[in-house]
């Protein structure tokens, strides 16, 4: 059977004192911006739906945002989103959003509720490299989490590695901070 409602709901879709209202009622919870009905599961298709709301157009959800909607990370105060260099969009009016310009290789990103989001692999990366935000390194465990997160035949870290030395910023301070991840999880099993 079709849901009559979507996974998450925006003043798109219903006025907002509706939805406060429903929300007042229990029939809703927010989730980023958003609200979705409190029997829909709260899962990675529907975070990344109720993130869809506030993308700014042709852009990935990333690092904290992305570890999030995979639900190894606490909602980031600001949600952070990536475009590559050669697609066009507008900077967000929203003072919660960061967007910043990347490249985006084909296999870099999935899509998962509306919302394109850089795999697990891609984010681990991208936390290595730029942290969880300006000055805050990324923790190891959640580096570790999010390389796991597809399973043992997922990608091979050590390849990744390898591509972060090659002449990008940051790449020694990444490479080890991912050699350390992959050491846990190898320490896990």
């Amino acid at each position: 059977m079709t849901p009559l409602l979507p996974a998450a709901l925006t003043p798109a879709d219903l006025p907002l004192a509706e939805l406060n209202c429903a929300r007042l009622d229990g029939e809703l919870f927010p989730v980023a911006g958003a609200w979705c009905p409190v029997d829909a599961h709260d899962g990675p298709e529907t975070r990344a739906a109720a993130l869809a709301s506030i993308s700014p157009s042709r852009a990935a959800a990333e690092r904290m945002s992305a570890a999030w909607i995979y639900g190894l990370a606490a909602e980031p105060d600001h949600h952070q989103f990536c475009i590559d260099v050669t697609a066009r969009t507008r900077k967000p009016s929203e003072s919660t959003t960061q967007l910043r310009e990347v490249r985006l290789g084909r296999d870099d990103a999935r899509v998962l509720g509306r919302q394109l989001v850089t795999t697990p692999l891609r984010t681990a990366i991208d936390l290595a490299r730029w942290g969880r935000s300006p000055g805050c390194p990324a923790e190891t465990a959640l580096l570790a989490a999010l390389l796991a997160y597809d399973g043992p035949n997922g990608p091979h870290v050590d390849e990744q590695a390898l591509a972060v030395q090659r002449g990008m910023p940051f790449s020694r301070m990444a490479a080890a901070q991912l050699e350390d991840a992959r050491r846990l999880n190898l320490s896990r099993h």
